[in-house]
């Protein structure tokens, strides 16, 4: 647990020194934004940098990359029943603790789809390359979102 909260964390400064970058200069390609990373001291992959920039709507506009603003868009019903099906392995619970396995380099993309769900009994998730931990309001809740996670996979 503690290891997904550092990657966590790491990867939100990640983030945050990406949309620094972004908006302060005129960053017209990756190999910019790596070498932005690097001065910051920050680490990273090309694949984990492509995305992070689909991650957080970059978009070139002009040549150079923006910041495109946009609303949180909720994910329907099917769209995530799909990602369920198409990445989920397992999922077990403990207490308020729900943990889905997925495949290899999926569970971001289910975290991501359970967060944008937006179920009242959800707190939060965090995604390390193939488990989520989702924090659920109370140990009820955490069942409840067992259950409703399970009834996706049908």
């Amino acid at each position: 647990m503690v290891l997904c909260i550092i990657f966590y964390l790491m990867k939100r400064r990640r983030h945050n020194a990406i949309l620094e970058l972004v908006r302060e200069g005129e960053i017209t390609s990756q190999d910019d934004l790596m070498r932005g990373l690097k001065a910051r001291n920050i680490k990273v992959s090309q694949s984990t940098l492509s995305r992070d920039i689909q991650e957080l709507r970059l978009a070139k506009s002009g040549g150079v990359y923006t910041v495109v603003e946009t609303e949180p868009v909720k994910a329907s019903e099917e769209s995530l029943r799909r990602i369920i099906r198409e990445f989920t392995l397992d999922i077990d619970v403990a207490e308020n603790i729900v943990v889905v396995k997925t495949g290899p380099g999926h569970a971001s993309t289910v975290s991501q789809a359970l967060d944008e769900a937006g179920w009242p009994e959800w707190v939060g998730s965090i995604a390390g390359e193939n488990t989520v931990f989702v924090a659920a309001r109370s140990a009820r809740d955490g069942k409840k979102l067992e259950l409703r996670l399970r009834e996706l996979l049908k």
